[in-house]
């Protein structure tokens, strides 16, 4: 996307803001109304099911329900029954399927992060094996969604940053990767979701956006979690850094997350929704604007904190 073509975009994404946020009697209500019906239709609400990883499986399951969540991103594993694709127990996994199938709650997103680039080989080969394992039996755990980090070079940790995460060598290293995995995925219809953060190699909306141009693959998609590209310094322009993420990588999301973000000493903190400063009525206009199917997947919380972030999303869901 040249500049040219990404000021256009940006402008039509402000203008539409712009109308959904008008107050009754301004000059677009109705745009206003049928923008909420669009976030009604179509924006969905879900959660990770490792919240719930205390709990025994059917009690897991019962709870997503009666919690008010009928999509669960799955990574597998409670109390009493774990799915390890690297050794894979099938009865496990149709156990895992079945509970949620009887409580209604749809498989949206499986599970699948590791660090793409880990300077660990043995490691890295592990989590590779493991996304690979995820790409080749999807249909036999529920989604062909499966997500993961786009990579560090980070000995210590795959969340915190390195020099060589913002060289175009180690851009072209997660390319290589992705590149790999998107041939995989494509064979068996799975797609890889990547979350960008900006302590990894796609740190922003334009790398994303460059990755998406130079993998241009039905099987490469995006998690959208805006909080993911907020340095510290970024929160205080938050609309337009909002407005140009869904610019140039909006048309890719399959999955979005909701949790907050925060200044912190450190560059920022990742809280549970309505612990931070996420301009939730922006960021979930501009998610309805897609105008599809989108769940919406809380996370960044504990079991005693799934009711008020939930209700804290559900408030602002009614603001678009």
């Amino acid at each position: 996307m040249d500049r040219r073509e990404w000021l256009k975009t940006v402008g039509a994404l402000a203008l539409g803001t712009q109308a959904a946020s008008c107050a009754a009697g301004g000059a677009a209500p109705s745009a206003k109304g049928d923008l909420r019906e669009k976030a009604k239709k179509n924006l969905k609400l879900a959660i990770m099911s490792s919240v719930y990883a205390s709990l025994g499986l059917d009690e897991a399951a019962r709870r997503i329900a009666a919690d008010g969540f009928p999509g669960v991103v799955c990574d597998y594993a409670f109390s009493d029954v774990r799915f390890d694709p690297l050794a894979p127990d099938w009865d496990a996994a149709r156990k895992i399927a079945a509970a949620f199938e009887k409580n209604r709650i749809q498989i949206v997103g499986l599970f699948g992060y590791y660090n793409v680039v880990d300077p660990d080989p043995a490691r890295r080969k592990r989590g590779e094996d493991r996304m690979l394992a995820l790409i080749r039996d999807w249909k036999r755990l529920g989604s062909p969604v499966i997500a993961t980090e786009t990579g560090t070079f980070n000995r210590e940790s795959e969340w915190a940053d390195a020099p060589e995460n913002y060289t175009e060598e180690g851009y072209l290293a997660c390319r290589a990767a992705f590149q790999k995995l998107a041939r995989e995925a494509e064979k068996t219809g799975a797609v890889i979701a990547i979350e960008p953060y900006w302590r990894n190699i796609i740190d922003s909306a334009a790398r994303a956006e460059r990755l998406f141009k130079e993998v241009p693959s039905p099987a490469l998609r995006l998690v959208m979690d805006p909080c993911n590209y907020f340095r510290k310094e970024d929160l205080a322009r938050m609309k337009p850094m909002l407005e140009e993420i869904f610019a140039r990588v909006g048309k890719q999301v399959v999955l979005a997350h909701a949790k907050d973000v925060k200044a912190s000493a450190e560059g920022t903190d990742l809280p549970a929704s309505g612990l931070g400063v996420l301009d939730y009525p922006l960021y979930l206009r501009l998610l309805a604007m897609l105008d599809r199917e989108i769940y919406l997947a809380v996370e960044h919380l504990t079991l005693a904190d799934v009711a008020r972030a939930r209700d804290y999303v559900k408030a602002k869901l009614e603001m678009v």
